[in-house]
């Protein structure tokens, strides 16, 4: 409205001008009646902030109306852990950047490295769950380049929904945590399909553990979902070098592997981390089978 009056007032004075204009009355004014205007200010963008937590998760696209951060000893389902700008090497692209976008990559990795350090550990090693968020479309084009890393608490290695928490997820993986996967008792399908993983105290009859993670090659998703036998030997590997066991031909008859990998949109983002478990039906283990060596998984007979 200002601006509108300000033309308007201009427009005036000229017109006045241009015939016989009456002298100007010091009293009144200097006879400029533009030059005590503020200047508009330039828009600012908005722009996200680290450290803050959100009662909602925002999905991959954040709209700055439903920006309502919270203090994190509330009630939320995800924190913000770092918000980075799309410049230098991450790339500026001519839109929001698309799923499966280089920009979109790019951004996750520092994301994971980011998260990793403010957990303390890979966040997959835990109940917990990454979401890359970048500006919508309408924020992109009026000037937005962010990218926020916000991790949150999930239901389970399969459902991973958000749940709401309290209190922040700083150092979360850095020592022994409830959120850390464990031992869990596993129930297949015929097909052999683990259907659900539930969770179970190692020092408790149970049949499988967490061993760790390994990155997959940078494959089209639908040809690491079809190469199953790789991905089993690779978790081999992996549980030989947590229960500390020679990688010999006595390797898969000492155990077998279940694993767990990212939704196919995740993949395409740059997720490429594979969950590996152990897995050993009878007899139950009864403790954790870390650096537990050849007493601890012995080859199975028959």
């Amino acid at each position: 409205m200002r601006r509108w009056i300000r033309l308007v007032l201009t427009v005036a004075v000229l017109t006045t001008a241009a015939g016989c204009a009456p002298a100007v009355r010091s009293d009144i004014g200097d006879g400029d009646l533009t030059n005590d205007w503020a200047g508009i200010a330039t828009p600012k963008v908005f722009v996200p902030r680290a450290g803050e937590c959100h009662p909602v998760a925002a999905g991959t696209v954040g709209q700055g109306t439903e920006y309502t951060p919270v203090d994190c000893g509330q009630s939320h389902e995800v924190e913000t852990v770092f918000v980075g700008i799309f410049t230098g090497v991450y790339g500026v692209p001519d839109h929001s950047p698309a799923p499966g976008s280089s920009s979109r990559r790019a951004a996750r990795t520092d994301c994971d490295q980011r998260v990793h350090e403010f957990l303390g550990d890979d966040w997959q090693a835990g109940r917990l769950r990454l979401e890359v968020v970048v500006p919508s479309t309408t924020a992109w084009n009026g000037g937005a380049r962010w990218y926020r890393c916000d991790v949150g608490e999930v239901v389970s290695m399969q459902d991973r929904t958000f749940v709401a928490r309290t209190g922040s997820l700083a150092g979360a993986l850095d020592q022994p945590s409830p959120l850390r996967w464990g031992c869990f008792n596993p129930s297949a399908n015929a097909a052999g399909d683990v259907g659900i993983l539930a969770p179970v105290a190692c020092t408790e009859p149970h049949q499988s553990e967490f061993a760790g993670l390994y990155l997959e090659a940078d494959l089209p998703y639908e040809e690491f979902a079809a190469n199953a036998d790789q991905v089993h030997e690779q978790c081999r590997r992996v549980v030989a070098d947590y229960a500390d066991l020679p990688v010999d031909d006595d390797l898969r008859h000492r155990f077998g592997t279940i694993y767990d990998y990212p939704f196919k949109d995740e993949w395409d983002d740059g997720n490429l981390a594979v969950r590996c478990l152990l897995w050993r039906d009878e007899p139950p283990l009864t403790r954790s089978v870390r650096d537990g060596g050849t007493a601890a998984l012995p080859v199975r007979q028959g």
